[in-house]
C-alpha cells in the first residue's frame, strides 16, 4: 500500500514539472515577444469551422519556410491534421490578425476533436505552439445534393455539330456525364462546368452529381438533356481553299476542305475526277461523317477545281481557281 502511494506522489510531481515546464516555456517565449491569443473558433458547418487568433511573432521571417496554422487534436493531445484540410499562412513580424479555415478532407470517417492547435513552425520544426479548447464532431455535411442546372446551348442540330453541355451543382463532390448504351464517359471535381459533344445521332446525356464517403456513394441526384439531331440533311462544305492561288508554273499548291454530313467527296480539274490521289481522313464511306483532308499538286497550267460532297439528300459543290503565271514547263 505504501509503495502505491509513493508511486502515485512521483506520478503528481511529474505531472506539476512538466506542467511547470511548459509554463516556463510560454513564459520565455512571451518575454522574448512570440504569443499567440484571444482565440475564437467560428462553426461554418458540419465539416468546417473559421479559427480567429492574434499572435506575435520576432525573429527572421521566410514567406516559403516560415508558417503559422491550425489543427484538431483529439482528448488525449493527438494532432488530427491528416483529417482535416487547413491552410500554412506565411509568419510576419510584429503583431498580427490570423484566420484560418478548417475543412473536414472527403472520404474521412466521422470524428470528434477536443482542441484546436496553433502552431508557428519552420520547415519540420516548431518555433511555438498554443493549445486552445474546442470541441467539435466532424462529420459529413447534412446539405442536400442540388442540381441547379444541366443544359445544352443547342437541342437541335447537324449530324457532328458541336453541342456544349453546362452543368451547375451544390454539396456534389463528383460529376459524371454518360451517354446510355456507350462507353461515352465524363468525369469531374466541379461543381459547375461544362463539356463540348459531337453527337452524330440523337442523343440523351445524363448528368449524376454524387456525394462520396470511404463507404462509396453516399448520396446522388441525376438529371438528363436530348440532343436531337437532324439526318435528313445535305452535307455542308465549310470550307474549300486552294494555298496559293497564284502561282509560277511548276510550283506546288495545296488543297485543304472541311465537310460535314458527307458520305462520298470528289475533286475534279478540267480533265475530270482526281479520285486515286486524295487522301481521306476516314476511308470509311457510305456512313454519314465529317471529312477533313488535304492534297498537293504541283500546276504547270492555271486551272479551276470543284470539291463535290454528297450524301443521301444531296450534293454541293464548291470552286476554287489557281493562277499559274511564266511560261510553260515541258
Amino acid at each position: 500500500m505504501k509503495n502505491n502511494i509513493k508511486i502515485i506522489v512521483r506520478l503528481v510531481i511529474l505531472c506539476f514539472t512538466i506542467q511547470s515546464q511548459a509554463q516556463d516555456k510560454q513564459t520565455i517565449m512571451k518575454e522574448k515577444g512570440i504569443s499567440i491569443s484571444n482565440f475564437n473558433a467560428e462553426h461554418i458547418s458540419d465539416e468546417e469551422i473559421k479559427v480567429s487568433v492574434d499572435y506575435s511573432y520576432v525573429g527572421e521571417t521566410d514567406p516559403k519556410k516560415k508558417f503559422i496554422y491550425a489543427f484538431p487534436q483529439d482528448g488525449e493531445g493527438n494532432s488530427m491534421s491528416r483529417n482535416v484540410d487547413t491552410e500554412l499562412i506565411p509568419l510576419k513580424i510584429g503583431n498580427n490578425q490570423v484566420s484560418f479555415t478548417i475543412k473536414k478532407r472527403l472520404k474521412i470517417e466521422n470524428f470528434i476533436s477536443h482542441s484546436i492547435k496553433l502552431c508557428m513552425l519552420e520547415i519540420k520544426r516548431e518555433i511555438y505552439c498554443q493549445e486552445f479548447s474546442y470541441k467539435k464532431s466532424w462529420k459529413e455535411s447534412s446539405s442536400p445534393i442540388k442540381i441547379i442546372a444541366f443544359n445544352s446551348n443547342k437541342t437541335q442540330v447537324n449530324i457532328g455539330e458541336p453541342v456544349t453541355l453546362t452543368w451547375q451543382t451544390e454539396n456534389a463532390t463528383r460529376i459524371t456525364i454518360l451517354q446510355p448504351g456507350t462507353r461515352f464517359f465524363h468525369g469531374s471535381n466541379e461543381a459547375s462546368g461544362n463539356r463540348t459533344v459531337k453527337p452524330i445521332k440523337t442523343t440523351t446525356y445524363v448528368l449524376k452529381a454524387s456525394k462520396s464517403s470511404k463507404k462509396g456513394v453516399i448520396k446522388q441526384e441525376s438529371r438528363r438533356v436530348t440532343i436531337t439531331v437532324n439526318t435528313n440533311t445535305a452535307p455542308e462544305i465549310v470550307d474549300f481553299r486552294i494555298e496559293p492561288q497564284e502561282i509560277e508554273r511548276g510550283e506546288q499548291v495545296r488543297f485543304y476542305w472541311q465537310i460535314n454530313n458527307a458520305q462520298k467527296i470528289q475533286l475534279f480539274d478540267s480533265f475530270g475526277e482526281i479520285m486515286s490521289d486524295i487522301q481521306h481522313a476516314n476511308e470509311k464511306h457510305g456512313k454519314i461523317q465529317n471529312l477533313n483532308g488535304e492534297y498537293m499538286e504541283n500546276l504547270n497550267k492555271t486551272e479551276t477545281y470543284i470539291l463535290k460532297a454528297t450524301n443521301d439528300y444531296g450534293s454541293v459543290k464548291k470552286i476554287v481557281k489557281v493562277t499559274v503565271r511564266g511560261k510553260k514547263i515541258d
